[in-house]
């Protein structure tokens, strides 16, 4: 039994080091542009880095949470779900990377299709990594690649523009995707690998909340970086990183354990929320202390404690509603997760745009954003299982 604990307790401890790595590399990217060139570069880069993150949403379509549940229900099938999964999902890279054609100036085309397919690949084995528990050999992909973006970045950083970023910062991830590809190559190069157009109507619900959950926790930068300025998009779009990863930590738990949620009993699953919600009540705050500081002393912006306290409140109800996601899907009921998560979406969009209208700065737009994950708390809690 003391084995099997400290199994649990190294995968654990294995995969939050994972995401941490992941999340604070992402953190550091905005941290160099700023040092070594400005915020206004950073700020004209967001623009092509919202874009990225709403087209691999689409992309990633019914990726990792469908292919966990299924990985878990139908273990002797996972190789066909993964290889009829990413062949599907393919022709939507190409979509948009034409449709950036639109967005962005022609020269950036061929990069933005290089980040997108980077991403692809990256974003494609996640179930894989999970389920296998491959923890390890991601922490290296993840340490390489980054070590040489961030060794070409400091011998270009002289030269910065928005341009050479998009460059640094394409190469970058597809050098991830291809290193994760060559772990797993054996899945990507199955001879079977067919387009199976009914996976989109699977995987819907799982599709239609991946969107929901990442407008829900990203509307209020798109609204900021389409009514302010390039200054106040790179802090908030920075800030808003710091928060939403601080929300993550809780998924990074159990992410590991998916599996034996799904298999276990309500009495189990519902120890578990317990057990979230407490440890949120001590990373949270620990959290916000470390954000303080990097946002005073970083960027040098001076934000209220009332900002900090709207952050609370922002961040922990993920902590306890997290698990009730996860109990939904086992339910089948991702319509219901949809549905709680569209309303959040509409109210921090609505709630968001009136704060920031009322000039409340990116206070208002944390006001907004808290108010609705209170919102969302709410209705999972009312849920009757």
């Amino acid at each position: 039994m003391k084995n099997k604990s400290l199994k649990r307790f190294g995968l654990i401890t294995n995969n939050t080091i994972r995401q941490i790595l992941i999340s604070v590399f992402s953190a550091v990217i905005p941290f160099l542009v700023i040092h070594y060139s400005s915020k206004m570069i950073w700020g004209s880069f967001v623009s092509l880095f919202l874009y990225s993150l709403l087209a691999v949403q689409i992309i990633n379509w019914g990726n990792k949470e469908y292919l966990l549940r299924q990985f878990s229900m139908y273990p002797r099938e996972i190789a066909t779900n993964f290889s009829e999964n990413i062949t599907t999902r393919f022709p939507l890279v190409i979509l948009f990377s034409v449709i950036g054609l639109f967005f962005f100036p022609i020269s950036f085309g061929f990069w933005v299709l290089i980040w997108l397919l980077g991403r692809y690949l990256n974003h494609s084995v996640e179930a894989l990594v999970l389920y296998q528990k491959k923890f390890n050999a991601s922490i290296l992909i993840e340490v390489i690649s980054f070590f040489v973006f961030g060794v070409t970045f400091y011998l270009l950083k002289e030269n910065i523009s928005v341009y050479i970023l998009l460059v640094l910062y394409s190469s970058y991830q597809l050098l991830k995707g291809l290193l994760y590809f060559i772990v797993f190559r054996s899945y990507f190069l199955m001879k079977k690998a067919v387009v199976k157009i009914s996976f989109f109507k699977a995987s819907f619900s799982f599709f239609v909340l991946s969107v929901m959950g990442f407008l829900v926790s990203k509307i209020d930068v798109y609204i900021i970086e389409k009514f302010g300025d390039t200054i106040i998009t790179a802090d908030y779009q920075i800030i808003n990183s710091l928060l939403v990863f601080s929300m993550s930590v809780a998924t990074f738990v159990y992410a590991p354990f998916t599996k034996m949620i799904y298999r276990n009993t309500d009495d189990v699953i519902a120890k578990s929320k317990k057990s979230m919600a407490l440890i949120g009540l001590l990373i949270v705050p620990a959290a916000l202390f470390c954000i303080f500081f990097i946002v005073e002393w970083y960027l040098k912006t001076h934000l209220p404690f009332f900002f900090y306290l709207i952050a609370f409140l922002y961040i922990y109800p993920s902590y306890v509603y997290g698990l009730d996601i996860v109990n939904l899907f086992k339910q089948h009921r991702e319509k219901t997760v949809v549905k709680y998560l569209f309303i959040g979406v509409i109210m921090n969009a609505l709630l968001s745009s009136l704060f920031l209208q009322m000039h409340w700065g990116i206070t208002g737009a944390l006001l907004g954003s808290a108010v609705t994950q209170l919102v969302v708390l709410v209705l999972f809690k009312s849920i009757k299982n």
